[in-house]
């Protein structure tokens, strides 16, 4: 029991009607990440980097200031405020937002102009960012990794052939089904199976015919174009596997430091693997260490023979993880006599080096056993008869009617025995181009024949200069010999000439393999979890870009925080870059 005269211990909330004496700037606490924004953004060129209104204009109507709107941006996806309708709001309530913007409230139409008009401008913003808080900073090697960023296009709006295949035979089975009924109707004169009247069915129909009209336009078009998807919504994204399934998305690739953990660099693409992409990714990364030796790590979803290379030739020793539990790579390259200066580190100077068989004084240690050997290389003679495609698709589909599967360059298709037509699925690391075609294979008579182990549909595999391969499973050789080709070509003459090639064994540093998953994979989570940022607002490659600039310096925003105090990271962003 609680005694009159005591009363417990509770807080009080301000008197809403007391008068207070306070400044503007008192909104703010006075390390908040909000200052840090604000002092960066005041302390850069706007106008040099190509931003609109950062020039103030004495005609028309005054603009918001460029300088407010960044600063209201880098804050927005640093603190999970994305859309503009969300920053409008937030430019009314949000008491960072009101200091930033010195009061002023543009509407979510301006806001998203805004991004949309200097979309181009946001990588040199965050490339900015990054030059002025690791200027003075001893950094590492760089950790590569890509993940899926869903795109603002539903899987429903993208499209390959095989799917509109899928949808026409379906619109078309549709469309006889509603002919059907509205026979029956006419002979009845009454509703069929007592669902829709006549002029129902009309609508049906009409409906029908009108989206197959539209599918069929968009098969054509892929035909035209050569296309392997298409999108509706967003012309540039494309259908990955991500570990939710399939989804519309960009394949995002990061370059993470190894000392400070901050996103160094990016690059937008949309290829569904990352073969290839380890030397684009870090060109740029190259460029700004200048006659450094960059190091790099990756998993092994960039293991390609020719990547490694290149980068190696460019002076980036790449640390790709092995797929096979091997602890080396062994490569070729051509070789090139040349004098060189093995103790240089600049690029041109280890290319030469590498080709001469010299190993560069920077390689020592990671590349071993290096030989100039002499090897046999076989050399194709012109024949008196070139193997040609076929003229025509229905010469190529009666040659496929006599067990073959015939490759149709100009349009990249292959025609099989079944009489349907394989197109192209994806690229082999070895420069192969397989095809396939799911929906054919489901209602093929030779389907039993054809397809064998665990295969649900035919996979068919062409190099660039092949044009036929005969069934193993066709009963009959075919009418002409072993010599011929199509168009009565004549196989092909080769001999073999003498070449002299350099090899050698590159061991990437197993060590620094181990620490990649700890470096590369906390941005992404980092992004898509504690910053809600999992998918792109904006369409098309260009704009996606610079809005995942704004992704990327909202993480290394946060980054920073925790690794300096407040006043050693008001003094880096106040500071012009060397």
């Amino acid at each position: 029991m609680i005694q009159e005269d005591v009363m417990p211990y509770i807080a009080k909330p301000i008197d809403r009607d007391q008068v207070m004496i306070m400044t503007f700037d008192s909104l703010v606490e006075c390390n908040s990440i909000a200052r840090v924004i604000d002092h960066f953004v005041n302390n850069i060129d706007l106008a040099g980097m190509g931003f609109k209104n950062a020039v103030p204009s004495f005609e028309g109507r005054p603009g918001y200031p460029a300088e407010c709107m960044v600063k209201l941006y880098l804050y927005g996806y640093r603190k999970n405020i994305r859309s503009s309708r969300k920053l409008e709001a937030a430019c009314s309530v949000n008491l960072e937002v009101i200091w930033l913007m010195g009061g002023l409230k543009p509407d979510f139409r301006t806001i998203s102009d805004f991004r949309k008009d200097n979309i181009d401008c946001m990588k040199k913003v965050y490339k900015e960012f990054v030059k002025r808080v690791t200027v003075d900073m001893e950094t590492g090697f760089v950790s590569i990794d890509g993940s899926k960023f869903k795109a603002w296009n539903s899987k429903d709006r993208n499209f390959t052939v095989t799917k509109l295949d899928d949808r026409i035979q379906w619109l078309e089975d549709h469309s006889e089904e509603y002919l059907r009924q509205m026979e029956i109707a006419d002979e009845n004169d009454e509703t069929v199976r007592g669902s829709f009247t006549r002029a129902e069915l009309e609508e049906k129909l009409k409906e029908t015919q009108e989206r197959l009209a539209r599918y069929k336009g968009y098969r054509d078009l892929m035909e035209r174009e050569n296309l392997s998807q298409l999108s509706l919504t967003d012309a540039d994204c494309r259908l990955m596997k991500n570990k939710n399934g399939m989804d519309t998305a960009y394949n995002v690739q990061t370059a993470v430091d190894s000392e400070t953990h901050l996103m160094v660099d990016y690059q937008m693409t949309n290829r569904v693997t990352d073969h290839g992409l380890l030397g684009p990714t870090v060109e740029g990364i190259k460029a700004e260490a200048g006659d450094r030796i960059l190091e790099t790590v990756a998993d092994k979803g960039y293991e390609q023979p020719e990547d490694i290379i290149g980068c190696l030739e460019k002076g980036i020793i790449p640390n790709v993880v092995l797929p096979d539990g091997r602890d080396v790579y062994e490569l070729e390259i051509a070789y090139e006599e040349a004098t060189c200066d093995r103790e240089s580190v600049e690029g041109e100077e280890i290319r030469k080096c590498l080709h001469a068989g010299i190993v560069p004084e920077a390689y020592e240690g990671i590349i071993e056993g290096m030989e100039v050997a002499v090897v046999r290389e076989k050399t194709v003679d012109e024949p008196a008869e070139m193997a040609k495609p076929y003229k025509t698709e229905e010469a190529a589909k009666e040659r496929a009617a006599q067990g073959y599967y015939v490759r149709d360059p100009e349009r990249d298709k292959v025609y099989c025995p079944g009489g349907a037509v394989l197109r192209h699925k994806s690229i082999k690391k070895n420069g192969d181009t397989r095809y396939a075609n799911k929906t054919a294979c489901k209602k093929c008579p030779y389907r039993n024949r054809c397809i064998t182990g665990k295969g649900q549909w035919k996979e068919i595999d062409f190099n660039k200069d092949t044009l036929e391969k005969k069934a193993k499973w066709w009963e009959t050789d075919g009418p002409e010999g072993p010599d011929s080709t199509p168009d009565g070509g004549k196989k092909e003459r080769y001999h073999y000439e003498k070449k002299k090639v350099v090899r050698f064994k590159f061991r990437p540093d197993r060590k620094k393999m181990e620490q990649r998953k700890c470096i590369s994979e906390h941005p992404f989570g980092t992004i898509k979890r504690a910053m809600g940022a999992a998918y792109f607002l904006l369409k098309s490659m260009r704009k996606v870009s610079g809005e995942f600039a704004l992704m990327a310096a909202g993480y290394n925003l946060s980054r920073v925080a925790n690794m300096f105090s407040f006043e050693e990271l008001m003094e880096k962003v106040g500071r012009k870059a060397a």
